[in-house]
């Protein structure tokens, strides 16, 4: 008797065990949903960034200033230029914009007078998401009676939002921030020959067998290892620092109809070589004009990019 009394006092305890921690995981449950909920309420914009298929900024003074699209292969521009954009720099700004936070709304349905005060009878820059629910616009006033405060709305609605300034800064970027600044797109572990051809110097041709490198030009001679691949992560991490001319009907005032420097790089299994022509020197902007591959636009190198390629033929040569 004994036993059975302790049996179901076991059972009793164990039932009301279980339903003690079904009761407190549904109530985790309802609190994460909440969290959940009150989240999603603070977020200025309803939409995550991976469900953004396309933006584009519009500036009072000049219409769109850019847009971008997202492809197979990461983002483009379409407008002012078909090119490819800077997919980390893209994702960045998206994330800091559409994950602000709503701070306060200021007015539910201010009048033309106010929204003049404001500055949102003429946005000085927009940002539109275009999305599968549609398309979204925030338009941006003047900054707040606080340097880290700015006005903002949704096109289409009459509320007011107090939107921290920042929102507003990372929107009212430049073509050149969303644009792809690489230059010649590599891994340089999986290279089999660099060649440097310098008019004003010897030609430096370094080749990649059997994990080392060796000079074959100007003489033969074991390649520094360490320094053949600072240089090429140098040629592939160097960003390019503006673009100068989009289709320019002569090269010549450039000095890229015969360049000072060509950089011509092999990857393995490869026929043809990725190239990078660098011709005269801006001495005001403290860059050189150059372009790449089959690319006739004029872009403008960093200086230090190009005082490493014209260093002397022993930076390569391995010492000893």
């Amino acid at each position: 008797m004994d036993v059975l009394k302790l049996f179901k006092k076991t059972v009793f305890w164990f039932i009301a065990l279980a339903a003690l921690f079904g009761a407190s995981m549904l109530i985790d449950d309802r609190v994460e949903e909440a969290e959940r909920v009150e989240e999603a309420n603070l977020k200025l914009f309803p939409f995550e960034v991976d469900q953004v298929s396309e933006f584009w900024i519009t500036a009072a003074k000049d219409g769109i200033r850019v847009r971008l699209a997202k492809e197979a292969d990461g983002w483009w521009l379409s407008q002012p230029l078909r090119a490819r954009g800077d997919d980390e720099d893209v994702t960045n700004l998206l994330n800091n914009i559409t994950g602000s936070r709503k701070d306060a709304i200021l007015f539910e349905n201010p009048d033309a007078a106010k929204l003049a005060e404001l500055g949102l009878d003429k946005p000085e820059i927009e940002i539109s998401f275009k999305t599968t629910s549609g398309v979204t616009t925030m338009e941006f006033g003047d900054k707040g009676p606080t340097l880290n405060v700015t006005y903002g709305r949704f096109k289409g609605e009459a509320a007011v939002y107090r939107v921290h300034s920042d929102v507003k800064q990372e929107a009212d970027t430049s073509v050149y921030a969303l644009r792809d600044k690489s230059t010649l797109d590599f891994d340089p572990l999986k290279l089999s020959r660099l060649e440097i051809a310098r008019r004003a110097k010897d030609t430096v041709a370094i080749v990649h067998d059997r994990g080392r490198w060796d000079m074959l030009q100007p003489r033969r001679a074991q390649a520094d290892q360490a320094k053949v691949l600072e240089t090429l992560y140098e040629i592939k991490d160097t960003d390019l620092k503006a673009f100068i001319d989009e289709a320019p009907t002569d090269l010549a005032p450039y000095g890229l109809l015969t360049p000072n420097i060509t950089v011509s790089i092999w990857e393995q299994g490869q026929k043809g070589a990725q190239m990078l022509r660098i011709g005269g020197r801006d001495r005001q902007r403290r860059g050189y004009y150059a372009n790449f591959n089959s690319a006739r636009n004029v872009i403008l190198l960093e200086e230090n990019l190009v005082k490493s390629l014209l260093a002397g033929n022993e930076r390569w040569k391995e010492a000893g």
